[in-house]
């Protein structure tokens, strides 16, 4: 598997395995990496702004890789500030574990600020493929329909439940609509409101 987008995108050649030779990275960025041996850490270091918000997003379970991955933000002098193991994407709801790690953080004062991605299972390997994204939140949706597929009779009800999938922060409303449906066919109560993440349709 693999995934395109439209941040800058750069490979980790060789992992800055400790704070003192941490990687810059100049967001937004995504760097697609190995953790090449098993206990292997690689650092990021990020320039933060007061008051900005920065997401770190491990993609590589959902992509088919091995790696259990693990984020950890600290300070210049080392002090944890965020951690996180596993991140539940309701996106990907038919992988049975769901290993990849995300984090959200506000930066309190302007300074430099390091991430460690690790496996948490210390292992590693040229399989343990990762793609990090380190960027400002990136308000997005995604919308599931179930059923999947209806047969309406003519003057029939159909019910439908929609799920909304939040990306980033996103806590608009949305509204739906039938794109080249069969004449006659409507849709009722086509708003998802702001908040919230499935309404029956």
């Amino acid at each position: 598997a693999f995934l395109a987008d439209t941040l800058p995108e750069t490979v980790e050649k060789q992992g800055a395995l400790d704070a003192a030779h941490a990687r810059r990275i100049k967001q937004p960025q995504i760097v697609n990496g190995r953790i090449s041996r098993p206990g292997e850490t690689h650092f990021y270091r990020i320039d933060g702004k007061a008051g900005e918000q920065i997401v770190a997003e491990v993609e590589a379970r959902r992509l088919g890789s091995p790696l259990d991955s693990s984020l950890t933000l600290t300070d210049a002098h080392g002090k944890q500030l965020a951690f996180n193991d596993d991140f539940e994407d309701k996106g990907a709801a038919l992988l049975t574990h769901q290993a990849d790690s995300r984090l959200l953080y506000r930066i309190p004062q302007n300074g430099a600020y390091y991430l460690q991605l690790a496996d948490t299972e210390q292992h590693g390997g040229p399989e343990y493929t990762y793609r990090l994204r380190i960027s400002h939140p990136r308000p997005d949706f995604e919308v599931r329909v179930a059923p999947s597929s209806i047969n309406v009779r003519p003057d029939k009800t159909i019910p439908l439940t929609v799920l909304l999938i939040r990306r980033d922060g996103f806590d608009g409303a949305v509204t739906l609509r039938i794109k080249d449906g069969a004449p006659g066919l409507v849709l009722g109560g086509g708003t998802i409101p702001a908040g919230v993440d499935s309404v029956r349709v």
